[in-house]
Order: C-alpha cells, then sequence, then structure tokens
C-alpha cells in the first residue's frame, strides 16, 4: 500500500468522526494546521510552512464550496506527506474541473491522498452496497465532491454501482434506465 493511503487511513482513523461528507476543517483543526479564509488569492489557496514547522493554509473564500473542501484536502496532502520543508510555501492551483498535471509527483500524490479522505473506502463502500447509491451524482453529492473524483476513487477501489432492478408491471418488464 503507497505511504499516502497509510497517512490518510492514519488521519482518518485518528480525525474522523465517521460523518459524511468528511469534515475535512475538523481534521485541519486537529492536525493543528491553521486554515485562514482569505477575500483575494490569487492561487485558490496558499500553503506556508513556518520555520518553527506551523502550517498554514490559507484558502480563497471566494472557491464554491466544494472546491474548497477539495483545495483544503489537497494542501493537507501537501503537509502530511512532508512535500515542503519548514520557511516553504507553495501556491495551489485547481483548475474549475479539477483537471491536475499528473506529470508532476507531488501532485499525483497529494491529489491521491485528499480522494482518500474525502471519500473513506468504508464510507464509499457502505453507501454503494448498503445504502445502494444510484448513480455517480448521488454520491458525489453525499460526499460533496465533484462527479470526476467519485468515478476516480470508484475506479481505484474497483467498486461499481449496483443496476437497478427490473420492475414488473401487468405481465411486462420496464427496465428503469430507459424510464
Amino acid at each position: 500500500m503507497p505511504r499516502m493511503a497509510l497517512l490518510a487511513e492514519g488521519i482518518l482513523k485518528l480525525h474522523w468522526d465517521q460523518t459524511v461528507p468528511v469534515n475535512v476543517a475538523h481534521i485541519v483543526k486537529k492536525m493543528g494546521v491553521r486554515l485562514l479564509l482569505e477575500p483575494s488569492l490569487e492561487a485558490c489557496a496558499l500553503l506556508r510552512i513556518s520555520a518553527s514547522n506551523q502550517a498554514q493554509i490559507r484558502l480563497s473564500q471566494s472557491l464554491p464550496h466544494v472546491h474548497q473542501r477539495y483545495v483544503v484536502a489537497h494542501a493537507l496532502a501537501h503537509v502530511a506527506l512532508h512535500h515542503l520543508r519548514p520557511g516553504m510555501a507553495q501556491a495551489i492551483h485547481i483548475s474549475q474541473d479539477f483537471r491536475l498535471d499528473f506529470t508532476q509527483r507531488h501532485m499525483t500524490e497529494a491529489n491521491d491522498f485528499a480522494l482518500r479522505l474525502l471519500m473513506p473506502e468504508p464510507a464509499l463502500q457502505y453507501a454503494i452496497h448498503t445504502m445502494q447509491a444510484r448513480d455517480v451524482e448521488e454520491l458525489a453529492h453525499a460526499f460533496a465532491v465533484p462527479a470526476l473524483f467519485v468515478k476516480q476513487r470508484m475506479a481505484e477501489l474497483q467498486l461499481v454501482l449496483a443496476r437497478p432492478v427490473p420492475r414488473q408491471y401487468q405481465g411486462f418488464t420496464i427496465d428503469l434506465d430507459d424510464v
């Protein structure tokens, strides 16, 4: 299992209250990271590690809620994975469509970590198998993430949504996908 997976699972075990969507702000606070909303930032966020190793995330308050959640989880990944050393800062730019440059290893690791944090495997398994989520959009809404991320996480975990069971009406079958 990759290092980021172990770290994400460890953080969830220590700080996740088992609610969905995952309360990222609560996890940030429990990890001792300062989170500040900024009215105007050129980037989505600015991550700074002080000389005394105190992490601070300055988050653009103009971002939509789902975008803010991902950006904070992404920044937290950089902190947990020690991508920055004390005294360093990094602007975090995440496009409106959440596309990343996967040629940069740190971006890929931070994305994987963020998805694990925002959609913990047990919660996603429960939503799909026990709660029988109907579609990706329903899961995206429940976890407060873009549908693209639900698809990525489900592919990684090899999860599939159950197909609706056709219902019998007066001797003929209606496939609910056709309705």
